[in-house]
């Protein structure tokens, strides 16, 4: 089996191959990106792997170089970003390719609309080809275990997800641009049954994150994040009624950071013309924090040797409420682990699945509908049992309350 990583000296990818490597199921993994240099150096950071590993140089809009690589392997994993730019092209060459399997970590919302129209969904089935859209963490594994938790119950009524990204992860600008635009602006949410617009950051909840698995994080005022599950998890539970998704920057004060800097207008993505030269605020200020608060010499930045990987806040606490036997259940699961692993891990398990022949079901699929029900809790368990085995911060745990 061989393997083709699209974007593979990204960071998510980093994690991506850390998992296929140590898993040992394909027998070669082309490394491609656009930075060929960065490949070189991924594949001889893992010469010893006991894979074999080759790097590429690959520009994903050069359509017949990526039909040529797909065509040499059995699974494309895709870690190229942002995918509101990337997906369509890839996809573009990829139905075009002899390989029949596909992942990504699409959790851009437009770029999935854009690609998972019933007109694709039909053209993979004719091919014969499984495509899986946004398999990282969110969309990812948090979805999947959300289906887990709704197979515990007759009906599933409401879902919360209360996440915490902590403002020492790694990404750098390309990071704190996707979350810029998924607070700002307008966010998708959806209530008593339907998609709903509100204005970002504009509703606020105080959500306690279990101290079993957050230590002393405490009570923290989350914000809307604008987020694909509002739009996917109804096409798996058509009868669910709310979700929720709450998210905010750790510690506290970055998130304060951020409210003001949307409360002044440069979270703006929007072109703005100062001195006959149009530019958007928001680029000035991802310029700017590369040289003072990202720069470990900036005094008053964020300083990494201020809080060890294992304190760090990022995490996620899944709610899901329903009724069993006509009475209130209530599921709970809430992880803290590094953003890279969480994201990047379940990619791989998928690849993996993938290359075994465990996921047949051809078309266009979400990871609520991929990851089929029998596998659901073994696909959890792996994911943050690989983190915790390869020697990564993670805290786990997950309950379920009857006749609430």
């Amino acid at each position: 089996m061989k393997f083709l990583l699209l974007g593979g000296a990204g960071t998510m990818a980093k994690y991506v191959l850390e998992k296929v490597l140590a898993d040992g199921a394909f027998e070669e993994v082309i490394v491609a990106d656009y930075n060929g240099e960065a490949a070189e150096k991924v594949v001889a950071a893992n010469i010893d792997s006991g894979t074999q590993l080759r790097a590429v140089q690959a520009d994903v809009h050069d359509k017949k170089q990526l039909i040529e690589l797909m065509n040499e392997v059995d699974v494309v994993g895709n870690c190229t970003g942002p995918y509101y730019l990337l997906l369509e092209p890839v996809m573009d060459a990829f139905f075009e390719s002899n390989c029949k399997k596909y992942v990504d970590l699409c959790d851009d919302i437009e770029a999935i609309e854009n690609v998972q129209t019933e007109e694709n969904i039909q053209k993979a089935k004719e091919l014969d080809k499984t495509i899986i859209i946004g398999l990282g963490g969110s969309p990812g594994v948090i979805p999947v275990e959300i289906m887990y938790g709704s197979s515990l119950m007759d009906d599933v009524e409401d879902v919360q997800l209360s996440m915490l990204l902590d403002e020492l992860e790694e990404g750098g600008t390309a990071v704190w641009d996707h979350m810029f635009e998924n607070f700002a602006g307008e966010v998708a949410t959806y209530e008593n049954g339907e998609v709903k617009v509100v204005d970002g950051l504009s509703d606020v909840i105080e959500y306690s994150f279990p101290e079993q698995v957050f230590g002393d994080v405490g009570t923290v005022k989350l914000y809307d994040l604008g987020h694909p599950e509002v739009f996917t998890l109804p096409q798996a539970l058509p009868n669910i009624q709310n979700i929720k998704i709450k998210c905010a920057y750790y510690p506290p004060a970055s998130m304060d950071f951020i409210v003001g800097l949307e409360r002044v207008g440069l979270l703006n993505a929007d072109e703005v013309e100062v001195d006959g030269q149009k530019i958007a605020p928001r680029n000035i200020l991802l310029e700017k924090m590369k040289d003072t608060v990202m720069n470990p010499e900036f005094e008053g930045g964020f300083v990494k040797e201020v809080r060890d990987p294992k304190d760090y806040g990022t995490g996620t606490v899944i709610d899901v409420y329903g009724t069993k036997d006509g009475n209130k259940v209530h599921f709970q699961s809430a992880f803290q682990t590094d953003m890279g692993t969480v994201t990047g891990y379940p990619m791989a398990v998928g690849a993996k699945m993938l290359a075994e022949g465990k996921l047949t079901e051809t078309g266009i699929m979400i990871p609520e509908n991929a990851i089929p029900e029998a596998e659901r809790k073994d696909f959890v368990d792996e994911v943050y049992q690989s983190i915790e085995n390869a020697g990564h911060p993670c805290e786990k745990v997950a309950s379920v309350t009857y006749g609430l």
